[in-house]
């Protein structure tokens, strides 16, 4: 019975996510008429309208609109429950799944979590890296314990609680013969540059564009875009191209004499580095261990990177 209204819930929620019945049928993967017979069974059930017809599409009401909510909650909750029962029963150590964006995942998180996991060796502990969106719609799903990505000033990270944790300062890397001449660079220098980029729209591209308006500079030209640090890299070493990255991205290339770091003179760039939970969301010992970890981090560089 509980899994019936589980699934129900699920259900509605995928006609809400899904923009209609249609839609969600074939996410489901199951007949449209059944999505709809559902629907009926629990406005009967709850008395109330949830959803009115407007030309192709459904509107949630007010009423519909609680339950979704109400529903988003339950469903996350249940998922979290379902996890820590099954560690329960296995006798783990604990489990830790934390959600990453794809930069904050391939270079900050993962050393942390190593360092972790020799501490407490029956630790169960994984991580998603995904674009910042991605990262945090698995926490609020309850699939995920909490995510760390990227932060930018148009984030909307409602339902979840949200904490920016530290900045970090943005360099140009560049090849190791290519340009620009000199360790530092001027802004107007820098848009003349062979840049990478980042694809269009995520969340890195928009902070990015967001703090360079603040110096009344426009969008940049890209000779490329690129979806992952890595290839980013790559392409400015073999192309003597250059692109904006954090500096914890490329200090290991640096250091191998693959990559330059080159500073910005005149203006501040810099990734916001943010801390995502469900505000109801219990941790184990495991997971408030990894947090604090996050946090000491934060205090350090927060003094390493003043303002």
């Amino acid at each position: 019975m509980l899994q019936l209204q589980l699934r129900r819930l699920h259900l509605f929620c995928t006609v809400v996510e899904e923009g209609g019945v249609t839609r969600a049928a074939e996410r489901l993967r199951v007949a449209q008429p059944w999505v709809s017979a559902q629907l009926r069974t629990l406005e009967k059930a709850l008395d109330a309208t949830l959803f009115v017809r407007e030309g192709r599409h459904l509107v949630l009401t007010e009423a519909g609109h609680r339950f979704y909510s109400w529903a988003s909650d339950v469903l996350a909750g249940s998922t979290q429950v379902r996890r820590d029962i099954e560690n329960l029963r296995a006798g783990a150590a604990g489990s830790l799944v934390a959600a990453t964006s794809m930069a904050i995942g391939t270079y900050l998180v993962p050393p942390l979590l190593s360092e972790l996991r020799r501490e407490r060796t029956g630790a169960d502990i994984t991580v998603h890296i995904s674009e910042p969106a991605a990262a945090l719609r698995t926490v609020t799903l309850g699939e995920a314990d909490f995510a760390v990505a990227t932060w930018f000033d148009e984030l909307e990270p409602a339902p979840l609680q949200a904490e920016k944790l530290w900045e970090e300062q943005l360099v140009l890397a560049a090849a190791p013969n290519g340009p620009p001449d000199g360790d530092t660079v001027g802004l107007a220098e820098l848009i003349a540059l062979p840049l990478v980029g980042v694809p269009a729209g995520v969340a890195f591209d928009r902070m990015l564009s967001d703090q360079l308006r603040t110096y009344d500079v426009g969008e940049l030209s890209y000779v490329m875009r690129l979806g992952h640090a890595e290839a980013m890299k790559r392409a400015v070493a073999a192309n003597n191209w250059v692109c904006l990255a954090p500096s914890y991205v490329i200090a290991d290339d640096v250091n191998a004499g693959r990559l330059r770091s080159v500073s910005i003179g005149d203006a501040k760039l810099a990734e916001g580095i943010g801390l995502f939970h469900r505000p109801s969301k219990h941790f184990s010992p495991l997971q408030e261990a990894a947090i604090e970890k996050l946090r000491n981090i934060a205090a350090t560089r927060t003094v390493s990177n003043p303002d």
